[in-house]
């Protein structure tokens, strides 16, 4: 093959160029230092999946790929489909859209967010401030939560700055920070708080982390500082939902931050799935004085099922807004137009909307509760299902899925040597922690399982089945074997997976 110099360069630069890779795309290096040591486990879970797909990669067999993030394969949300609709047939679709977003569409969604209770109690004095404090300068499109997040920490961090996020959490949001040189420091969740954060640990680490920065780096130009705290409401993996019965843990959270010059990033991607409606998650900016010191993110890839879309707006307080709307200008001069409208649909104040919306997810939210109850019940037996009402239903939908007896087999017992995560079954979302630390020790297939790493290479080699290791999703306790797995899959695929991992695990021997 002739050499070509200037692809030589390139190679060079980024030597991993040169394999084809058959899973995810490289997340990345970063740019000054190494990885601190949870990040690195979530970059090594990446490679191997790139491995396993690799090594073992057999068409003829059938792949059990529950690492998705994608959400149910559900209706679009019909307010959604007419507003995009009535674009393409009626807009102008000719022009080239404003970085900051269409005025209107702006317009249009402060007023939903005026619905849901935002506030700022400490406004501009500009004429356009509306009688809560708010204005269309205070949000702006972005493609996606994942596009909204690294516009912010663009903005918000130098590098060595610190990111605070609760473990467990999404991983790849974990990254970011990262990858741009700032660190991540996880704030573990604990059971004795029901997973949920707690607001005078997260103080406490605040405070020691800001000394230690302050010494490490004192006669430097920049003393690093902790800038910002990842608050995903709904959290993904937990599934924990802080609503307003958590409103003074939520109070609480946000004075932290205030009183100690750290944003708020209020991560609310999940929160329309919340699965009781009365409880639907809170967002901090619906406090009192919260409003200029928080962050906040939505989006229709989770709740709305269009990720294809890859739809998101973020809300903040002006001066953060115009840096993201420069950025923006500046990398891609400006959203999809498209992408407005699609936000239009979806949050908006009218009457219309209002009813769709009460229609459609008490419908989607049923859909889940059906999934993830059919999930449990063939990994920890009927009878973990309190329920009766539902029992009944998790039996007709395995009469309606399958014929096969073997698979009513683990209603009576569930599967050996795994269960769900105590104290961690869903408020929300699509996820489901599984532990399989009675597993450890157990050997098969020429593998020993000793970690979560050598679990995931089992699975795969027997069964073909791949899911979120638990670093991967910045599990704190670092001796455990955890999986994240989605359940927004086909009944089928969740009868299938459960009876596979069950012959898989009794192949095992001391």
């Amino acid at each position: 093959m002739k050499e070509i110099k200037s692809l030589e360069r390139i190679l060079e630069l980024h030597p991993y160029l040169s394999k084809r890779h058959d899973g995810f795309p490289s997340v990345g290096e970063r740019k000054v230092g190494n990885y601190s040591e949870e990040i690195q486990k979530i970059v090594d879970g990446f490679s191997l999946y790139d491995s396993l797909i690799a090594t073992r990669f057999d068409n003829n067999k059938k792949e059990y790929n529950f690492t998705s993030g994608d959400p149910l394969n559900y209706k679009a949300f019909p307010p959604v489909k007419k507003a995009m609709h009535d674009y393409i047939e009626n807009g102008s679709v000719h022009r080239y859209p404003y970085s900051e977003g269409d005025d209107n569409i702006r317009e249009e969604l402060v007023k939903y967010l005026v619905q849901e209770g935002f506030r700022n109690d400490d406004p501009y004095s500009f004429n356009d401030i509306n009688e809560v404090g708010l204005s269309k300068h205070n949000l702006t499109f972005t493609v996606a939560t994942s596009h909204a997040f690294q516009m912010i920490l663009d903005v918000i961090t130098k590098p060595n700055d610190v990111v605070i996020v609760p473990g467990p959490n999404y991983g790849l949001f974990a990254i970011r920070p990262e990858r741009i040189s700032a660190d991540i420091v996880v704030l573990p969740l604990k059971e004795e708080d029901n997973y949920l954060p707690n607001p005078d640990d997260l103080n406490n680490l605040i405070i020691k982390l800001n000394k230690e920065l302050e010494i490490k780096y004192k006669g430097k130009s920049y003393i690093p500082k902790v800038v910002a705290y990842l608050n995903a409401n709904p959290n993904n993996p937990t599934g924990k939902v802080m609503g307003k019965s958590e409103y003074k843990r939520l109070e609480k959270i946000g004075n932290v931050c205030l009183n100690n010059g750290v944003f708020v990033i209020d991560d609310l991607v999940y929160r329309d799935i919340s699965y009781n409606e009365s409880e639907k998650a809170l967002p901090i900016s619906t406090i009192p004085h919260m409003f200029k010191n928080t962050i906040s993110l939505f989006g229709l890839s989770k709740s709305y099922g269009m990720a294809s879309l890859r739809s998101g707006f973020v809300v903040a307080d002006e001066i953060i807004i115009r840096e993201i709307v420069n950025k923006i200008f500046q990398t891609r001069d400006a959203v999809p137009a498209i992408i407005g409208e699609a936000l239009k649909g979806a949050y908006n104040s009218s009457d219309y909307r209002n009813k769709e919306y009460i229609k459609y997810f008490n419908e989607l939210r049923q859909e889940y509760l059906n999934r993830y109850n059919l999930f449990k019940s063939l990994i920890m037996g009927i009878d973990s299902i309190n329920d009766l009402t539902m029992r009944k239903k998790v039996l007709n939908l395995l009469k309606e899925h399958t014929k096969d007896l073997e698979y009513y087999n683990l209603l009576d017992n569930g599967i050996s040597g795994v269960n769900i995560m105590k104290n961690l079954e869903p408020l929300s979302g699509f996820f489901l922690l599984l532990n399989f630390n009675e597993l450890k020790g157990l050997q098969g297939e020429n593998i020993t399982i000793n970690n979560e790493f050598d679990l995931l290479k089992y699975f795969y080699k027997t069964i073909k089945l791949r899911y979120i290791l638990g670093s991967g999703c910045l599990w704190p306790n670092k001796n455990d074997i955890i999986g994240r797995f989605t359940y927004a899959k086909p009944y089928e695929d969740l009868i299938e997976v459960s009876v596979l991992i069950d012959k898989s695990i009794k192949k095992l021997t001391k």
